[in-house]
């Protein structure tokens, strides 16, 4: 009996992984959502995200020893199979430079880029094969350069990129796919620290109207949009489709 297929979804506790865990999981995948949020006491138990069960796990990117306990239970419960991995997970810090701090710099690129790397790193071996596919979340914020504060989370992000390039060539001879998706704006309220210096601050309603001003579909998108673009990817009708990152905007980059 061939073993179902399985999906790793770090940072798979928060708003956007949560609709991922949705995702796939309704496309037949065996889900383990990991995130630091998730005790480790919980670890390969049934638990609920977004409204979908999901085995959870907990995981510190920082640590090579968390990922590599991480994968090996994902490749445990896949029977040996690792289909899919999404790399959900990341941290923004407000980094203008004149106050730009060490720890904050530090932080953003283990997180949001080594972190990443260190996933795949991981994961690579354990792939099932033809139709493996790795999507990385990149951000909006790599591609633009006027959102204050940003800089950091921006640069970050551009480098998860260029390991988005860099490993689908190398794992294409394994016909394993690697792309990334850069949302736009999602809208999640409260709004966060991060998200109000983005807006050049103010009240949140001011934010808000701020930051649809930059939109030319006039609208934020959904987390359930971004997981409509990791369902794409993943799946056949992408299978001539790799090292490419995936506007999911409304449009802001292209202003």
């Amino acid at each position: 009996m061939t073993p179902a297929k399985t999906a790793l979804v770090t940072g798979g506790a928060g708003g956007i992984g949560s609709a991922i865990n949705g995702r796939l999981a309704a496309m037949g995948y065996t889900v383990i959502a990991a995130d630091l949020a998730i005790d480790a006491d919980k670890n390969g138990q049934v638990g609920e995200t977004g409204g979908t069960e999901v085995l959870l796990h907990h995981l510190d990117v920082q640590d090579a020893a968390s990922v590599d306990r991480c994968v090996a239970t994902a490749v445990e419960i896949g029977q040996g199979r690792l289909d899919v991995v999404v790399n959900c997970h990341g941290v923004v810090r407000h980094t203008p430079i004149e106050k730009m701090e060490d720890a904050a710099m530090s932080a953003v690129w283990e997180i949001n880029v080594a972190g990443s790397a260190r996933v795949c790193r991981a994961a690579v071996p354990h792939f099932a094969g033809k139709g493996a596919s790795i999507v990385n979340i990149s951000s909006i914020t790599a591609s633009l350069g006027r959102l204050p504060g940003a800089s950091m989370y921006g640069a970050s992000k551009s480098a998860l990129e260029a390991l988005t390039r860099y490993l689908a060539c190398e794992l294409a001879h394994n016909a394993v796919r690697v792309n990334a998706i850069a949302p736009g704006f999602i809208l999640a309220l409260p709004l966060s620290p991060s998200m109000r210096a983005i807006g050049w601050g103010g009240t949140e309603d001011e934010v808000v109207a701020r930051l649809r001003q930059e939109i030319p579909l006039d609208r934020f998108g959904t987390c359930e949009e971004i997981a409509d673009a990791v369902e794409f990817l993943v799946s056949e009708k992408a299978s001539y489709i790799t090292g490419t990152t995936l506007m999911v905007d409304g449009g802001v980059a292209a202003r």
